[in-house]
């Protein structure tokens, strides 16, 4: 008999959390399509087929909600980040294309929660804090990279690099929103395409000179 109490227990946990991440994923859904304020829990209770009453037994206000679904939907971080681990003695022309495109295909794969932080950043207090500690986080990685190349000789002793870092993310940002829409194979054309473009400049003033002449034909 315990042991049939404790499994009701279990299934009744696993039961409430099935059910939080329902109510997360289809918050998620209608924000990203009609933001945080044209979105309302009557709403969001009828796209998961729940009363509006169970969504406050699990999140307190709309607000927890929002806050609740960027916390467990922001697994893009940690992919972004796993793309430039262990690359520190690798050179910056050969590796920052891969690193670029494929923090631009981590960005569109979550296109949803990506959306939703972007516009709902700008008015909700917390929401932007965990913005700010994307950026933060996904600039200092890059930064760091950036500057173990600098000290290898690859890049200009003087570079920037908190600023190039933050120019990296700030375009690819503009990148997603202004081509988020796009069919996929065409996505990952112009995606393919910017990044080459993006690095072909920005390595014209990025290389150390002694860099830039070496890698000059004959």
């Amino acid at each position: 008999m315990p042991e049939t109490g404790r499994t009701t227990r279990t299934t009744r946990r696993e039961q409430a959390e099935a059910r939080r991440l329902q109510i997360i994923d289809a918050a998620l859904n209608l924000v990203a399509q009609h933001g945080y304020a044209g979105t309302s829990t009557k709403q969001i209770a009828q796209e998961v087929g729940i009363t509006e009453g169970l969504i406050f037994h699990y999140f307190p206000t709309k607000a927890e909600l929002l806050i609740a679904v960027a916390r467990q939907r922001m697994t893009f971080l940690a992919e972004a980040l796993d793309l430039l681990a262990g690359l520190d003695d690798l050179p910056a022309h050969e590796v920052l294309g891969s690193i670029v495109l494929g923090w631009v295909e981590v960005i569109q794969s979550q296109a949803d929660i990506v959306t939703m932080l972007l516009t709902e950043s700008q008015t909700n207090a917390e929401l932007g804090g965990a913005f700010r500690g994307v950026v933060d986080e996904l600039a200092g990685a890059l930064s760091a990279y950036l500057t173990s190349r600098v000290r290898a000789g690859e890049l200009r002793t003087d570079l920037p690099v908190r600023a190039s870092a933050l120019m990296f993310f700030s375009s690819l940002m503009m990148f997603f929103l202004t081509n988020r829409g796009l069919p996929p194979e065409e996505w990952r054309a112009r995606a393919s395409r910017f990044t080459g473009e993006m690095l072909d400049t920005w390595f014209r003033g990025a290389l150390a000179p002694t860099a830039g002449r070496t890698a000059e034909p004959a």
